[in-house]
């Protein structure tokens, strides 16, 4: 078993090198070792219905349809005109309202790259036009986009939630907390470097102009509160809110903001389509990659390498804090998750660690993956919107990326952050 897990691993690192789609080398690794066992093309297939036979997979194009209507609906622009008018005058207060509005369409969005796209093209031009330097305008955005897959609603939590069985409404919930200490985190930066970088605060708009920039931003709140209201309200399941969520997307961002041409919507549902059959697609490689590696006795002698290690509950997160970083210079977020947490339980349940908080360890290792070369896709997104070079973004993304780094480590440390809130609301998970 040995030789063919190190013999695997060499294959899935040589093939990511010379540029091979992740699901072709997840998928084709996972067939021939599967084969190799004896199985055929024919329960291989059926391996692959049985992991995507779920309701609760539904949610995902729907989440990333909805994104869509999101990105190019006028959301955005409503959000960042009511951020800019309550903060945008003070001192700090661009790019303390670019922060703002960023954290507020992650929780309309869930996706980490669909909310660097659209604030990428908003905030980074009015930052360099109040006199910011450019790599703090790019860097700020980047690293500020990785909000998307920790505040709720968050397409990783939901692939999480389906391969450790934990139920997604309680990891929207263990989400929000760490996506606001995170938020707190990238303020205290923007404070400490604002005023080195020369930009000058906003005018105040008066308090007509607050009023009416809030009350154009209420129909692109609606997202959220459709999505988290119907969930913990026990009126929708989360495949059920997803596609509220696209419906009214869709409504606002066509009817309320009148941003969304009615020829635009093929393309937005043929892109939606597209990016969910890569993420399916990855799911089901890594899916089978993992299935294997669980048939072949991998995840029983890990634990018990673990427990004979007398590791303690932090040890060991931390331990796997560094093996997160490490994979996510190579592979992208949905990856990790699949062919990680199926031998990473059996020892979080050996150790008593909650499934709940290793969710947000990991999307938050998954977050830090994304400004991380050479996959950091944020870091290359938002080099394109910006028509710069990706050392830029990078180094202004910097300082960012280790107060990231010190929240990761406090959420390790002090579970409550990660399970106080579920606690409270759905009560302790038995």
């Amino acid at each position: 078993m040995a030789f063919e897990v190190i013999l695997g691993s060499a294959a899935l690192l040589g093939l990511l090198a010379l540029g091979v789609p992740i699901y072709v080398v997840l998928a084709g690794i996972a067939i021939i070792l599967l084969m190799a066992e004896g199985g055929s093309i024919g329960g291989v297939a059926q391996d692959v219905l049985d992991h995507m036979n779920s309701a609760t997979m539904m949610a995902i194009p729907f989440f990333v349809i909805a994104a869509g209507f999101i990105q190019g609906g006028g959301i955005a622009r409503s959000l960042i005109n009511m951020a800019s008018s309550w903060i945008g005058r003070f001192p700090s207060g661009i790019p303390m309202a670019a922060l703002l509005a960023t954290g507020l369409f992650a929780a309309i969005n869930g996706s980490s790259v669909a909310t660097v796209l659209a604030m990428g093209t908003l905030v980074v031009p009015e930052m360099l036009e109040r006199g910011y330097k450019r790599p703090f305008a790019l860097g700020l955005t980047a690293a500020a986009g990785t909000l998307g897959i920790l505040i709720p609603p968050s397409m990783p939590l939901v692939v999480y939630g389906l391969v450790a069985e934990v139920s997604v409404p309680r990891l929207f919930l263990a989400g929000l907390m760490p996506g606001l200490l995170q938020m707190a985190c990238f303020a205290v930066v923007i404070l400490l470097m604002a005023r080195r970088q020369g930009g000058t605060a906003g005018k105040f708009v008066g308090w007509r102009g607050v009023a009416k920039a809030n009350v154009d931003a209420l129909p692109a709140l609606a997202v959220p509160l459709v999505v988290l209201g119907g969930i913990y309200g026990g009126f929708v399941t989360v495949t059920e809110a997803a596609a509220l969520s696209a419906a009214v997307a869709l409504v606002v961002s066509m009817f309320v903001y009148k941003a969304m041409p009615a020829v635009a919507i093929p393309r937005v549902l043929v892109d939606g389509i597209s990016r969910t059959a890569a993420i399916l697609l990855i799911i089901a490689g890594a899916d089978l990659l993992s299935d294997w590696l669980t048939r072949a006795g991998l995840a029983t002698h890990l634990a018990s390498l673990v427990t004979q290690a007398d590791l303690s509950q932090t040890q060991f997160l931390l331990v796997m804090a560094g093996v997160l970083l490490v994979l996510g210079t190579v592979l992208e977020g949905y990856s990790i998750i699949l062919l990680t947490l199926p031998l990473t339980l059996p020892i979080l349940d050996a150790l008593g660690i909650d499934r709940v908080h290793y969710a947000i360890i990991m999307v938050i290792g998954i977050e830090l993956a994304m400004l991380t070369p050479p996959v950091g896709l944020n870091l290359f997104v938002m080099a394109e919107v910006a028509k710069a070079p990706v050392a830029e973004v990078q180094r202004g993304m910097m300082p960012f990326f280790i107060a990231m780094l010190l929240m990761w480590v406090a959420v390790i440390f002090v579970p409550d952050i990660s399970t106080w809130l579920p606690d409270l609301v759905l009560g302790v998970a038995r």
